[in-house]
Parts: C-alpha cells; sequence; structure tokens
C-alpha cells in the first residue's frame, strides 16, 4: 500500500474519532476506549531498554506500558504507536502463549523468553518500517501527535492495583532479556496472567 493511501485512511480514522483540536493522553485514551469498546490505561515504568512500549490484553482492558526514564515528546510517540495498533486492528503478531509470563523462569533461555514476551531477536530499538502494518501504526501515529499535547510528568510514582501486579509480573521477564543480551524493539507483550483473551501488542 502506498504511503498517500495509508495517510488518508488515517486521517479518515481521526475524522471519526472526533477529537478536539488539542488533548492529552489521558482524553486520547478515553476517546480511543469508546472505540475500541475497553478501557485503555496508561502504565509509565521502566522497560530496562529492551522495549519502549507494549500494550497487554486483560479482561479489564487494555494497559499500554510505555518507557518512564524518556523526554515527554518521546513518551507521547511510544503511547501513540500503541494506540495506532489498537486503532487499525493489528492482530497479535507474534502469536504468544495465554500464560507466558507465568511460565517464565530465570533458568529460561533468551530465545525462549523473548518469543514469549512477543520479540524477535535482531529486532532494532527504534520501530521498524519494513512491513505495512508499522508503517499504517506509525503514519497514524504522527497524524496523531498534531493533537495530542504532554501533560505534567508523573516522576515515577508508585504504581497501583492491576498496573502494579501486571508491571510485577512484566519486570522480571524484561530484566531476563536485557541480562542476557537479547535486542528487541517495540514489539507486542504477551497476555497477562488472569486475562480471558486478546493477547497483547505494540
Amino acid at each position: 500500500m502506498r504511503v498517500g493511501r495509508i495517510r488518508r485512511r488515517c486521517k479518515r480514522l481521526i475524522k471519526e474519532l472526533g477529537l478536539p483540536s488539542s488533548t492529552d493522553l489521558p482524553g486520547l485514551c478515553a476517546i480511543v476506549a469508546e472505540r475500541v469498546g475497553r478501557p485503555v490505561h496508561l502504565v509509565p515504568m521502566s522497560l530496562g531498554g529492551v522495549v519502549s512500549g507494549m500494550t497487554a490484553s486483560t479482561d479489564d482492558g487494555y494497559w499500554v506500558f510505555y518507557e518512564l526514564r524518556t523526554s515527554p515528546w518521546h513518551q507521547i510517540h511510544i503511547v501513540l504507536h500503541e494506540i495506532g495498533h489498537l486503532l487499525l486492528g493489528h492482530e497479535q503478531d507474534p502469536a504468544v502463549t495465554e500464560d507466558a509470563l507465568r511460565m517464565w523462569t530465570p533458568s529460561m533461555d533468551v530465545t525462549t523468553a523473548m518469543r514469549r514476551l512477543g520479540m524477535t531477536p535482531g529486532f532494532a530499538r527504534h520501530h521498524c518500517y519494513d512491513n505495512l502494518t508499522e508503517r499504517e501504526t506509525e503514519v497514524l501515529g504522527t497524524l496523531l501527535m498534531e493533537r495530542v499535547v504532554p501533560t505534567s510528568a508523573d516522576h515515577g510514582l508508585p504504581l497501583r492495583g492491576r498496573a502494579a501486579e501486571l508491571a510485577a509480573a512484566l519486570g522480571p521477564a524484561l530484566r531476563h532479556v536485557r541480562d542476557t543480551g537479547g535486542t528487541a524493539g517495540t514489539r507486542r507483550a504477551p497476555r497477562a496472567p488472569g486475562s480471558d483473551g486478546g493477547g497483547a501488542r505494540v
């Protein structure tokens, strides 16, 4: 698909959302939630340089994890990439097992750990442009950037409730990938333990 057609499709989608001329990420997530039919939660956390963002799907919504230790504008870019996958209806790729995190152990080799996290060995640490899915998502994210402004930083306030549970499950697996030399970019994460469907996205 040519870039011009992708841009036209993305512009139509943005028009259908009925976005205001300016909004912040929580405001955008509320609008996106209406579109996708499920709550969209934002979870800032340190992702250890393994990924910049990922989205887990659970029975109580979508959870967009994004790097805490970066600039507000970069955080917006990461989150918009994640939201772009949701809005464009991209399917999970690659497929991962439902209990990927639950089955994780420190003795697991890095290739298996990355596969269960939905990552591809050798995937660059930036968004890729080598397939239609990523091109569409990047175009939509860039167009959405024109409408979204940063909010005040949360300075790493402690996560609570379900967000804290998911982060606690994800953190050790990400550290394992990082410490054993795995390389990944922004990829889809596995479905969290206790979820009833969906999977996870980047």
